[in-house]
């Protein structure tokens, strides 16, 4: 396996980190797409598993993220349709470099909430799309004044820290929430009000548009999840005109199922999804 860095500059003259890992014979590829305030390089146990099948898999840090943030991390983007251009631009990357092989799009949390928006927006020739614990409906109880009052301020104050979301959700493993708290690449103050309100844009696109969804699909949530809706995940798999969709809720899970304590049969059950098409 050969592990590759490098970086990309967006449209609007960003720099982002990118990395990959390619095994020798690559029999497919996968872009995937990080959640809120984390960074790409917590998924190398799941890497690991998708190259042993034949996956390359190439992803980066977003805006604001991780290695691709000036400074410390803050989680700001000042619009999500700038991000979806990022993961467009990305996944034309690697079209080029795997032509003529399965190509899939993975999204976790507000990644999965992007590649969703992605695919409906954009329109891309995936194989599949792999959607875990997706931001597409907020959470239960949102108050509606706090939704109407959202784009006021982010508007005039947009790196405000608006929400904070509670890090002991991720996982019920509390090694994984240690781990998470102390890594200096994640974000975990509160999350700014653009971004915030970008999130909000986004989940009302798909909500409204889940029906032009047509590209094969897994979905996998939690039912404990607190950070992201698991009934966004149930709209989306009713919705979408997809022939080829499966949806799995893990009873009890929390928010990062790849990290919990179902997560041998989690990463199982994608491995095994993927290599039925390829």
């Amino acid at each position: 396996m050969k592990h590759l860095e490098t970086s990309y500059q967006t449209h609007d003259g960003l720099e982002l980190y990118l990395q990959a890992w390619i095994p020798e014979t690559a029999k497919a590829a996968l872009l995937l797409v990080h959640g809120l305030g984390e960074h790409s390089s917590r998924y190398k146990h799941l890497v690991e598993m998708l190259n042993d099948i034949g996956l390359s898999v190439f992803t980066f840090d977003g805006r604001g993220h991780g290695k691709s943030a000036k400074g410390k991390p803050d989680a700001y983007f000042d619009s999500a349709e700038d991000y979806l251009q990022d993961i467009d631009a990305l996944f034309g990357k690697v079209k080029s470099y795997a032509p003529g092989l399965p190509i899939f799009i993975y999204g976790h949390s507000m990644g999965g909430g992007l590649v969703a928006a992605y695919v409906l927006k954009y329109k891309p020739g995936a194989t599949g799309v792999i959607l875990s614990s997706p931001a597409i409906m907020e959470a239960e109880g949102t108050p509606k004044l706090l939704k109407v009052i959202s784009g006021v301020v982010s508007r005039y104050l947009p790196r405000l820290k608006a929400l904070k979301l509670n890090a002991n959700k991720i996982s019920r493993i509390p090694e994984e929430v240690s781990s998470y708290l102390s890594d200096p690449l994640i974000y975990t103050q509160a999350i700014p009000a653009r971004t915030g309100y970008e999130l909000l844009q986004i989940m009302k696109y798909i909500q409204e548009n889940a029906e032009s969804f047509s590209l094969p699909f897994l979905l996998i949530h939690g039912s404990a999840d607190e950070l992201t809706n698991p009934h966004g995940s149930e709209l989306l798999f009713e919705k979408a005109a997809s022939s080829d969709k499966t949806l799995k809720i893990f009873s009890g899970g929390y928010h990062e199922l790849v990290n919990d304590l179902d997560r041998e049969e989690v990463m199982a059950l994608i491995v095994d999804w993927i290599k039925d098409r390829i």
